[in-house]
C-alpha cells in the first residue's frame, strides 16, 4: 500500500508542478497578477487530501470490501468540508470571491480530482 501511495504521490507531483507554473503564467497574463494569494496553500491542501483519499480508497479496495466507494465519497465530502472551514474564510476575507481566487482553488482541486479518479479506475479495472 505504501508503494502505491508513493507512486501516486510522484505522479501527482509530476503533473501538478508544471500545472502550477502554467497557473502562475496564466494569472499573470490574464489578471496581471504574478502571485495569487493562497496559491501554495491550495496546492498543498489538495495534494495532501488527494493522497489521503487515494491511500484510503486503495486500502479498502484490497479487502474487496463494499466500503471502497463509501470511503472515496466520504473523503471527497470531507475535502469540501475542510475547504469551507479553512480556506473559504481566507477567500471571503474582503467580502467577495473574485475570479482569481476561485481559480486559485479550483485548478488544483480539479486536477487532483482527475488524477485520483484516473488512478483509482486504472487500479480497480486491473483487479478484475
Amino acid at each position: 500500500m505504501i508503494k502505491a501511495s508513493l507512486k501516486f504521490l510522484i505522479k501527482t507531483i509530476f503533473f501538478l508542478v508544471p500545472l502550477f507554473f502554467a497557473h502562475l503564467l496564466t494569472t499573470y497574463y490574464i489578471f496581471d497578477f504574478l502571485w495569487p494569494p493562497n496559491i501554495i496553500i491550495c496546492y498543498v491542501f489538495n495534494i495532501t487530501l488527494a493522497i489521503i483519499i487515494y491511500s484510503g480508497t486503495f486500502f479498502f479496495s484490497l479487502s474487496s470490501s463494499s466500503n471502497t466507494i463509501l470511503f472515496y465519497c466520504t473523503g471527497t465530502l470531507f475535502k469540501i468540508f475542510l475547504f469551507l472551514f479553512f480556506l473559504y474564510p481566507k477567500f471571503t476575507f474582503d467580502g467577495e470571491i473574485q475570479n482569481i481566487e476561485f481559480l486559485t482553488f479550483f485548478i488544483p482541486y480539479s486536477a487532483c480530482l482527475i488524477i485520483e479518479i484516473y488512478e483509482l479506475l486504472r487500479f480497480l479495472n486491473s483487479r478484475e
